[in-house]
């Protein structure tokens, strides 16, 4: 799975992008022109999991945290992938 999105905070707005494969999950956080990287061998956390506990550490760099938007979230599934948000608007757009 692959989630990008912005992390919105006072000072600035942080662009991420979280993969999480069967081997582990990744983070990377453009911070002002930096790269902030986290990944860990463990897969048992959903991205916006990793992302919320590693918030407290971002806090300084990006000041107080306002939001987190999630723009694009894409699963892959059997060898194809396919977007969760594109299903969900399919979705919603048939009225339930």
């Amino acid at each position: 799975m692959l989630v990008r999105g912005k992390i919105i905070g006072e000072r600035v707005t942080a662009p991420f992008e979280i993969l999480k494969t069967r081997d582990g999950i990744s983070l990377r956080v453009e911070i002002s022109g930096k790269p902030f990287e986290y990944s860990t061998d463990c897969s048992c956390l959903e991205p916006l999991e990793l992302l919320g506990l590693l918030l407290p550490v971002l806090e300084g760099e990006i000041g107080g945290i306002k939001g987190v938007f999630v723009e694009e979230a894409v699963e892959e599934e059997k060898g194809k992938t396919h977007s969760i948000l594109k299903s969900l608007r399919r979705f919603l757009s048939k009225g339930g």
